[in-house]
């Protein structure tokens, strides 16, 4: 839960719409402090070395926002949702904008790879809807890049139609969890 105290969280866009959400954050009134992490474009087919720079995490930006900024932030055009779990908005660690921070600031030529894929048969918690907060196992992905999601409850499964960006890889904490609202598929 976010307090009258600003804190980082992670905001996805829509595609390619993250450089047009930092520009609308800014011209916010009052302006939302952000942070957009940015790589250096090498392609290898191309002649130039350098090419125009791209974002870090396609399809999100770090906003730092407190309470009062939590609907002018969701509202913002080009915002899909503030990451969240179980309706609670996650907090990103100053000390982890600081890491991103040193990595881009390096230039070295690294890759971002996500340590836990969404692929079919892992473990995946559902971010929104009816289901946020509910975890399921993906069993099968469809042409459009969404998953259909195995849900048990009380030995019977339930399976859904959930779009990829309303998914995520749980935690390991949250596998363990017994918390009301979770679910261990069997």
């Amino acid at each position: 839960m976010l307090t009258s105290k600003h804190s980082w969280v992670a905001v996805m866009t829509h595609y390619n719409a993250e450089l047009l959400v930092a520009k609308r954050f800014e011209e916010a009134e009052p302006p939302i402090e952000y942070y957009l992490p940015m790589l250096a474009n090498r392609d290898k087919r191309y002649k130039r070395k350098e090419l125009p720079e791209k974002p870090m995490f396609p399809c999100y930006i770090f906003a730092r926002i407190n309470d009062r900024q939590i609907y002018q932030t969701r509202t913002t055009k080009g915002v899909i949702y503030i990451v969240s779990s179980q309706h609670s908005i996650i907090q990103v660690p100053d000390n982890e904008i600081e890491a991103i921070r040193r990595f881009e600031a390096t230039q070295r030529e690294f890759h971002v790879h996500e340590t836990a894929k969404l692929v079919k048969g892992a473990q995946a918690t559902i971010l929104s809807g009816e289901f946020a907060g509910m975890q399921g196992r993906l069993i099968k992905e469809c042409k459009d890049g969404n998953f259909c999601v195995e849900i048990s409850v009380l030995n019977m499964s339930f399976v859904v139609h959930i779009k990829r960006s309303e998914l995520r890889a749980p935690t390991n904490e949250e596998l363990t969890s017994n918390e009301p609202g979770l679910f261990e598929n069997h």
